[in-house]
């Protein structure tokens, strides 16, 4: 069995999209980035948010980090997680998927005794914004960092990576909106909707 992985939300982009200062924007009342930490704590021991406004998150009671990489993405989120902590393995997750499913965190939360990292695939394609990497995905994260690569996927091993397929990730995403991401004013006008219309944070994540 794997230890528990940290959770870490990635809370570092501008969020230009939407207006900036995307974490402080809410749903149901709620603001994004205090979804995302109660959501890692239900399935996680430690939470850790990562984020170029360590100021703005003061009063979230979790760690805070600054990012090493400002400007490059949750990669730098990644990397900054693990050279920050002695975690073994980090549960990321993006602030700005908020209607994640608790079943899919808890799933991820198991880790993998063999395997890098766990990715979900929708029909989209790749979700890196929501998934498991052991500490072995720092050194690859760290080289494509000083190359100026900003996209996570490229960490991605085909043979040390467990992608679950379609048909795992629906079972695993019951209300079929957990990778809603919230990018522009009308995804999270839409979000607050689905949120209000479902009850989805009337109580706190289990």
């Amino acid at each position: 069995m794997t230890t528990p992985p940290l959770g870490v939300v990635a809370a570092g982009g501008p969020g230009s999209r939407i207006g900036g200062g995307k974490p402080q924007r809410t749903i149901a009342g709620r603001r994004l980035i205090d979804i995302a930490v109660d959501k890692l704590a239900a399935v996680c021991p430690k939470v850790m948010i990562v984020t170029v406004d360590v100021a703005g998150m003061a009063d979230v009671p979790v760690d805070i980090v600054a990012d090493r990489w400002p400007g490059q993405g949750p990669l730098n989120a990644l990397a900054t997680a693990f050279l920050d902590s002695d975690a073994e393995s980090v549960l990321l997750l993006a602030v700005d998927l908020p209607l994640m499913s608790m079943e899919m965190l808890r799933f991820l939360a198991k880790g993998h005794e063999t395997k890098w990292a766990i990715v979900p695939i929708t029909p989209g394609g790749l979700e890196p914004l929501c998934a498991w990497y052991s500490r072995q995905c720092l050194a690859p994260a760290m080289g494509l960092l000083e190359k100026g690569e900003r996209r996570i996927r490229r960490v991605l091993s085909e043979k040390r990576t467990l992608f679950l397929g379609l048909d795992q990730v629906a079972a695993l995403d019951p209300g079929g909106c957990a990778f809603l991401n919230v990018n522009l004013p009308e995804d999270l006008q839409r979000a607050s909707e689905i949120a209000a219309r479902r009850g989805l944070f009337d109580t706190p994540a289990t």
